[in-house]
């Protein structure tokens, strides 16, 4: 893959994950996620710092400081603070040829490499926040399948465990939930409570 189609599919799905956060409400903050270690809220605050290290990353600065989790956003103001991120990142990142040397928390690698990264997390993490408040959890454009090509060999064994769980067998919906099963992540975690009825409040 080109560096221009990954650069457009780390866009693609911040954008993706801009309207998700848009559209969570904060009645559904306290619910539960596929992601055994967050609810909605600090799912939120993950994809947050999420988007920060990836600013960072783009801009040469240090990731070190920022929190796996922010918790010093009002509820009100997540999807706003989301979006102002995802904006600032769309303009650092289109600055940064594919083979220029950046560094991110998991270390010194190519633009293209690290994009890959931030794009695998942001999409999981999208389909995380979909299912947990009921909204389409299938990634625009064709990214997770672009990303199935890649993601295995991304995440290294010694990982798992520590950042990632072990991958989920079963009967996946679309690529987009297989890429989250790659990474541990299940909508069986909800069934009691979420199933695949839960609508987002209107």
């Amino acid at each position: 893959m080109t560096s221009t189609q990954q650069r457009r599919d780390y866009f693609d799905a911040l954008d993706w994950v801009t309207a998700l956060t848009a559209a969570t409400h904060v009645r559904q903050l306290d619910g539960r996620t596929p992601c055994a270690d967050f609810d909605v809220r600090s799912l939120l605050g993950h994809l947050i710092g999420t988007a920060h290290r990836g600013l960072a990353t783009a801009r040469g600065i240090t990731t070190r400081g920022i929190p796996h989790v922010i918790t010093n956003v009002p509820d009100d103001e997540l999807a706003s603070t989301y979006a102002t991120l995802a904006a600032s990142i769309r303009e650092a990142w289109s600055r940064l040829a594919g083979t220029e040397s950046v560094t991110p928390a998991w270390g010194k690698c190519t633009a293209l490499e690290a994009a890959r990264g931030f794009t695998i997390e942001t999409v999981t993490h999208g389909w995380d926040l979909a299912i947990a408040t009921g909204q389409p959890s299938d990634a625009p454009n064709g990214i997770a399948g672009r990303c199935l090509a890649f993601a295995a060999a991304i995440i290294p064994d010694r990982l798992r465990g520590v950042m990632y769980d072990a991958p989920v067998v079963g009967e996946v919906i679309s690529t987009t939930e297989q890429l989250a099963h790659l990474l541990g992540h299940k909508r069986d975690a909800l069934a009691s409570d979420l199933g695949q009825g839960q609508r987002s409040p209107s």
